[in-house]
């Protein structure tokens, strides 16, 4: 028996290493617009993921147009420092080899509402399901075709598990700052 050894987990390498990206900053959308979006994934550790969920998660300007059969989409409430978003869970029943860099075979539309402006685009991989946000509605599958994974080359491929991605739409809606006019001496309060 060892005394004070470290847990089996620590350090065990059978846990893949799993990353994302494949998406640039996007800027120039005006309301209607879409981008279509594809991960591209990697395994940077040295044991295979037996299955992989990628998460795509964009704030209260962007919405999903058509989302496929094998992924779950979700309305997740703003809580704590979260904004309001919504998003969608993609299951992948692939083997994610190590070394190797895999893309979507097929985009996940995003569009620009009338309220965007200056938002964000979230892609998260997991080599378990990450499951649904308690503090959001009741998952729904997606009725487009499902997307699979296909081998890509090495371009395009993220350092992290978690990226974050600026969406800016040109948004012309004529908002307006209104108030009311106030007169007072110096050191007075107004009511």
């Amino acid at each position: 028996m060892a005394l004070a050894g470290a847990p089996a987990a620590y350090g065990d390498e059978t846990i893949p290493d799993l990353v994302v990206g494949g998406v640039a900053p996007v800027s120039g959308l005006r309301p209607g617009d879409g981008i279509d979006v594809r991960a591209t994934v990697a395994n940077k550790g040295t044991v295979a993921a037996e299955k992989v969920w990628v998460a795509y998660s964009v704030t209260r300007g962007l919405d999903f147009a058509e989302v496929p059969s094998n992924c779950q989409v979700q309305h997740v409430r703003p809580y704590d420092e979260m904004p309001e978003r919504w998003t969608a869970v993609c299951a992948f029943d692939q083997a994610v080899e190590p070394g190797a860099v895999y893309t979507t075979d097929g985009p996940l539309r995003v569009t620009a509402l009338d309220r965007a402006l200056n938002d964000e685009l979230r892609l998260r991989v997991e080599s378990g399901d990450p499951g649904a946000d308690d503090n959001g509605s009741d998952p729904v599958a997606g009725t487009a075709p499902p997307v699979k994974l296909v081998a890509a080359d090495a371009g395009g491929v993220g350092s992290a598990r978690i990226v974050d991605v600026p969406v800016t739409t040109v948004n012309t809606a004529d908002y307006q700052v209104t108030g009311a006019a106030l007169r007072g001496a110096s050191g007075t309060r107004s009511r």
